[in-house]
C-alpha cells in the first residue's frame, strides 16, 4: 500500500453503472475548481475506455497541472495504487467509492436517492456519504423516467457537497487509521 502524501492527486471517479446514479459533470467540474481553490490539490478522473470521452468533456479548459483524465489508461493495480495515495477520494455510489472505503480511506460518496443508501452505501469511518432523500426514494425508475430531473442528484450543489464533506474531515482530525508500509 502507497502512503498519500500532500502532492498526490484527489482520485474523482463521475461515473456509475447506471446514469442516474452520476452527479452532473457540471457539477463535477466545480468539485475540481473547489478542490484546487481549497486545498492546492490536482485530481485525477478514473474510470473505464468507454467513458473517456465523457471524462474529456469534463476536463476540458483545465490545465492538465489541475486534472488529469485517466479514464480507460489504468489497470486495476495502479487504481488501488491511485487510491491508497490520494488524500481523498470522490465518487458517486460505484465500485471507486466501496473501493476507497474498503481500504480505509477517506470517501466522498454522492449518492443518488435511486438506492437506499441503508442497503447501498459504502461503509466505513472515513466515509461521508451524501444525499438529498426526496419523498420518491428510492425509486430506481431511472434518469429518464425520473418525473423529476433527478433532483435527488442535480440539486445537491457543489459547495454544500464540499462543505459537508470538509465538515465531517475536521470533526475527524487525527483519527485516520495509520498506513501501512509498502
Amino acid at each position: 500500500m502507497i502512503a498519500a502524501t500532500a502532492s498526490a492527486p484527489v482520485v474523482i471517479s463521475p461515473f456509475a453503472n447506471e446514469r442516474v446514479r452520476q452527479w452532473p459533470a457540471a457539477h463535477y467540474r466545480e468539485l475540481v475548481e473547489l478542490i484546487w481553490r481549497r486545498h492546492g490539490l490536482p485530481t485525477l478522473i478514473v474510470g473505464t475506455r468507454a467513458q473517456r470521452a465523457q471524462a474529456n468533456a469534463l476536463v476540458r479548459g483545465f490545465s492538465s497541472e489541475l486534472v488529469a483524465n485517466r479514464c480507460g489508461t489504468m489497470s486495476w493495480g495502479e487504481l488501488v495504487a491511485a487510491v491508497d495515495a490520494a488524500p481523498y477520494v470522490v465518487a458517486n455510489n460505484s465500485g471507486v467509492a466501496h473501493l476507497a472505503a474498503g481500504r480505509g480511506r477517506w470517501t466522498l460518496c454522492i449518492f443518488a436517492a435511486s438506492h437506499s443508501p441503508a442497503e447501498w452505501a459504502p461503509r466505513g469511518p472515513l466515509v461521508v456519504t451524501v444525499l438529498r432523500s426526496l419523498p420518491c426514494a428510492p425509486c430506481s425508475i431511472g434518469a429518464d423516467l425520473c418525473p423529476n430531473g433527478v433532483a435527488c442528484m442535480t440539486d445537491l450543489f457543489p459547495q454544500e457537497v464540499f462543505w459537508r464533506f470538509e465538515q465531517a474531515r475536521m470533526q475527524n482530525v487525527g483519527d485516520e487509521p495509520p498506513r501501512d508500509s509498502p
